[in-house]
């Protein structure tokens, strides 16, 4: 999975991490925040003279709202990606102009039933649109520039100090494919993981799969040295596709870009763990 931000970062996720992101202690406190920014954007004396509890229900509900059209559209943007590119894209600054539109849309909506005033203009309402649209997609902005790092830090149990920690090493500029793996021409920074099912082995690049005869030790051997490493005798995984570490049971496994867990074999978990303090992973 990956999420595209407005300053054009493109940060690899792994699955379910941006649920976990987005209901982290840090972002819950940049919701409430938000929830201020709109009470002060808001504030006028006719407002102010509704009672505080009420004024929390209208906000509060519009924030709600927003938060589930962010979850709804970020779902149906991974959907429509996933079929398009094969990949999992969330396009974030457009998810959040959406859901910042249908937040506005629906307090405004909600405003003459429960303050009693008027529906605003239609051009009032275009305006205020456009101003809360611009101020959140640049708070988000910020947020995530700094928050992010910090957050996924957490999560995955690694260091990274900037954004630029987080995306992946550039591919390498070929004019062709550097890389010939049982009969397919590959680019070995595409690579994800190899995993035996049958007698076949499953080729996972970030461009698709690729299907090849076992069994997998030939194909491991005929790699360049230090692309990747196995982490059981069924899978093996590329050292760029790897953005973090968990546990499944008392088995460590490996987060990779593409969203897979794959589980360590215990016999292997001392090799793999130096592989990946060697490689600045952990």
């Amino acid at each position: 999975m990956q999420l595209r931000l407005l300053t054009g970062e493109r940060i690899p996720l792994a699955a379910g991490e941006f649920l976990r992101i987005a209901m982290h202690p840090y972002l819950l406190l940049f919701y409430a925040l938000i929830v201020a920014f709109i009470f002060v954007a808001n504030a006028n004396p006719t407002r102010d003279a509704v009672p505080l509890g009420l004024r929390l229900i209208g906000y509060g509900s519009s924030v709600l709202v927003g938060v589930l059209v962010l979850f709804l559209s970020v779902a149906l943007a991974r959907r429509i990606s996933l079929r398009r590119t094969g990949q999992e894209i969330i396009p974030f600054p457009i998810n959040l102009a959406i859901t910042v539109a249908c937040s506005v849309l629906f307090g405004e909506a909600l405003t003459p039933r429960l303050y009693g005033d008027p529906m605003a203009p239609v051009g009032h309402i275009l305006m205020k649109l456009g101003f809360y649209v611009v101020t959140v997609e640049v708070g988000a902005a910020v947020a995530m520039y700094l928050l992010l790092p910090r957050i996924l830090s957490r999560l995955r149990g690694r260091s990274y100090r900037s954004l630029s920690d987080l995306m992946p090493p550039p591919d390498p500029a070929v004019a062709e494919p550097a890389l010939r793996l049982a009969g397919h021409d590959l680019n070995p920074a595409n690579l994800i993981r190899m995993e035996v099912d049958g007698d076949l082995i499953r080729i996972i690049t970030t461009e698709g799969t690729r299907i090849a005869q076992g069994p997998l030790t030939p194909l491991v051997e005929s790699l360049p040295s230090g692309i990747g490493i196995m982490v059981h005798r069924a899978d093996w995984v590329a050292r760029s596709a790897v953005v973090g570490t968990t546990r499944i049971g008392r088995s460590r496994a490996l987060r990779l870009r593409n969203g897979d867990v794959v589980r360590v074999a215990s016999s292997r978990d001392a090799v793999v763990a130096e592989w990946l303090r060697q490689n600045g992973l952990v």
